[in-house]
């Protein structure tokens, strides 16, 4: 079962959420439904007004291994780090909350961290779902220009060792965090990059904030 470790599990799942309710609901399934069981969820709602409590507090009485907290809108940068903070486990890892994991998702990553000892960070590419033109994102070097999403790094599929992020003090809130981020692990830790496409990233969602740029830019 899920969280038998709940007071110190292996990895920490961190998902933030403003406004999905009903695409949240498939995010932490896929959690739950992970191959790998020890682990915790950390759920920050950055002031969502579509009321996910009434979805998510029958899961929370069922499962003690999920943690919920709401806070007024913060926006994602802020509401990431506020999970980090409460983030107890060895590894910690990320999930969007409209996207979703394959079932061995957590597996394949502990089975490479074990055998990868020295590796203090992973990232990995993407199952990307939607339409080809929305897979091109405005560039974090410069925003004029789209790059594809395959060329880019995705911070929700970070998975590393807790040291890392909290060495690091988490995200800076600016505009491609992910990058900035892997930059600066990259100066003071191993980072390697993970071919598994296990992680499922829809690009189908209108508010997304990297859609929302590039229609304002582009």
């Amino acid at each position: 079962m899920p969280g038998m470790n709940v007071s110190n599990p292996s990895v920490s799942v961190v998902i933030t959420v403003f406004n999905r309710r009903k695409k949240l609901m498939r995010a932490l399934d896929s959690v739950i439904a992970q191959t790998f069981t020890d682990y915790e969820i950390i759920i920050i709602d950055d002031g969502s007004e579509d009321k996910p409590e009434n979805l998510l507090f029958p899961v929370l009485k069922k499962y003690s291994f999920i943690k919920y907290l709401r806070h007024s809108n913060r926006l994602p940068v802020r509401s990431l780090n506020t999970g980090l903070r409460l983030a107890s486990g060895r590894f910690i890892t990320f999930l969007d909350s409209d996207d979703e994991y394959k079932p061995d998702h957590l597996e394949a990553r502990i089975n490479f961290m074990q055998r990868n000892k020295s590796v203090d960070l992973i990232h990995s590419p993407a199952v990307l779902v939607g339409n080809e033109k929305d897979f091109y994102v405005p560039d974090a070097r410069n925003r004029k220009k789209l790059i594809h999403l395959d060329k880019c790094i995705i911070g929700a599929t970070f998975f590393g060792k807790s040291k890392v992020f909290k060495t690091l003090e988490g995200f800076k809130n600016v505009y491609s965090y992910d990058l900035e981020f892997f930059e600066r692990a990259s100066a003071l830790f191993n980072v390697r990059k993970f071919d598994c496409l296990s992680y499922i990233y829809y690009r189908d969602s209108k508010d997304s904030i990297l859609t929302l740029l590039k229609n304002k830019l582009h």
